[in-house]
């Protein structure tokens, strides 16, 4: 209870649809996202795979269906709406190894202020190390349990606490095995930011973004590193 409300202002969902009129019927993919200032940009962060991945990503079902646009739930009355030329137009840089992608979003603020939503200050809170047994966590936005009818869409809200149980020099890993969840509760959580707690720590520091369930290493989460993004909001696979 005291965590969740920190972590839930820095997240929401993304969706794909090719109607603002009427979202029931007309979602063709989601995906997660969080929000970050560094340097002197205000990002958008999510998963290169929610925007380029062959088959379920926005650019090649965009290609499929040009009517498809990319819907961005910052928690106001409606969503935002943009043409893939126009998503394009505010994209900062992606990274297929890091599975991240960096856009402005600095004219959003009102839309993030109205939604009672913020940039996590990677600026004066750096990503701290990652070490076997730190506690996670996250909020994610899976397609499990998103209403959509006539004149709405919403999204049910996965929290996520786990532990760390493999760190990478470029990724690290949370085994989910015990969690009361199945693969369908993680499937749209991509792009979602995670976050270490502790009480030593009570304010949660972001350390990465979920890059997916990886059923076949023992029901992981993966996520990749905050640390990826440079101060200019470039991506650069380093350990």
């Amino acid at each position: 209870m005291i965590v969740d409300p920190q972590v839930r202002k820095f997240c929401g969902p993304l969706f794909f649809t090719s109607s603002f009129t009427t979202p029931k019927n007309n979602i063709d993919g989601s995906g997660s996202f969080g929000l970050v200032v560094i340097g002197d940009k205000k990002l958008l962060v999510t998963c290169w795979h929610v925007l380029y991945a062959e088959r379920d990503g926005f650019k090649d079902k965009h290609s499929q269906n040009p009517a498809l646009r990319f819907g961005i739930g910052f928690g106001g009355k409606r969503p935002v709406s943009l043409s893939f030329d126009e998503l394009m137009g505010k994209k900062v840089d992606d990274e297929k190894r890091c599975d991240l992608v960096t856009f402005d979003v600095s004219d959003a603020l009102e839309l993030v202020a109205a939604g009672n939503l913020a940039f996590f200050d990677m600026n004066a809170k750096p990503p701290p190390k990652v070490r076997v047994g730190d506690v996670l966590y996250l909020i994610g936005f899976p397609a499990k349990g998103r209403i959509e009818n006539e004149t709405s869409i919403g999204f049910a809200r996965q929290p996520i606490g786990v532990q760390a149980s493999q760190v990478g020099d470029f990724n690290f890993f949370a085994r989910v095995i015990n969690l009361k969840l199945d693969e369908t509760d993680y499937a749209g959580i991509s792009g979602a930011p995670c976050f270490i707690v502790s009480e030593a720590a009570p304010l949660p520091r972001l350390v990465g973004f979920a890059t997916g369930f990886a059923p076949n290493q023992m029901n992981m989460l993966q996520f990749t590193y905050a640390r990826h993004i440079g101060r200019d909001g470039i991506i650069r696979y380093s350990a």
